[in-house]
């Protein structure tokens, strides 16, 4: 289990962060791009692998993130392959065309659903990020959820930068009076952990997901739910 931390290091590292108001109602019918090809065009619906960045959202498997997330773009994987749910012959396909994939999630997470929100300072309306998220708004929230034969769980996790003068001792951010505002995140060094809710039996906690957290006199966690 502990070898599958460089998942979400090396993977996940590369891709969000934060917290937000209203999440989505079900996804609609999936969208085209408008224009079509470029990164940095403002993108209109769903794209083939579940980014809608003009409405901010994702909601597709969580594989599709890696593939579809302009923080991947230059790479040989990027925007060339699509789950659909086929399965271990689909992962098995990705092996052998990108054998470094290995290093970005376990095979047994490729029926893991995602759904994210985020907002501009996290990632913007163009696909664009920011040099940095220090003393930014910048907010993200991730929706993992697994219903399959063998695993039913679903994870929510929500996390926001962190300021300049926030201190980090041990595995908890202090804000510049003290107050506990959140746990450390391994994966992002400029965002903060700040609600943590698990159900069900997740075989990742707490070795690669973070066990539950709700950071004291926090904000209103309705603001940020989904």
């Amino acid at each position: 289990m502990k070898a599958y931390v460089l998942f979400l290091m090396v993977t996940l590292a590369m891709v969000f962060a934060g917290c937000e108001k209203e999440f989505i109602h079900e996804t609609e019918n999936q969208a085209e791009l408008k224009n079509g090809k470029s990164d940095h065009d403002k993108l209109i619906g769903f794209d083939e692998w579940g980014f809608n960045f003009n409405a901010q959202l994702f909601d597709n498997y969580l594989i599709n993130v890696m593939f579809g997330d302009p923080k991947f773009a230059g790479m040989p994987h990027y925007r060339q392959m699509i789950y659909q749910g086929e399965g271990e012959e689909f992962w098995d396909e990705v092996i052998n065309n990108y054998p470094y994939f290995v290093n970005f999630m376990p095979p047994d997470l490729l029926d893991c659903q995602m759904k994210m929100k985020w907002n501009e300072d996290l990632l913007s309306k163009s696909g664009i990020y920011p040099e940095s998220w220090v003393d930014s708004e910048a907010w993200i929230v991730f929706h993992y959820k697994m219903n399959t034969e063998f695993q039913k769980w679903t994870q929510i996790r929500t996390l926001v930068a962190r300021q300049s003068t926030d201190y980090l001792e041990g595995d908890r951010w202090y804000d510049k009076d003290g107050n506990e505002i959140g746990k450390k995140s391994y994966y992002w060094n400029d965002l903060i952990i700040i609600r943590v809710i698990n159900n069900g039996d997740n075989p990742f906690v707490p070795d690669v997901m973070p066990d539950d957290y709700i950071r004291p006199k926090g904000e209103v966690m309705g603001k940020y739910s989904l």
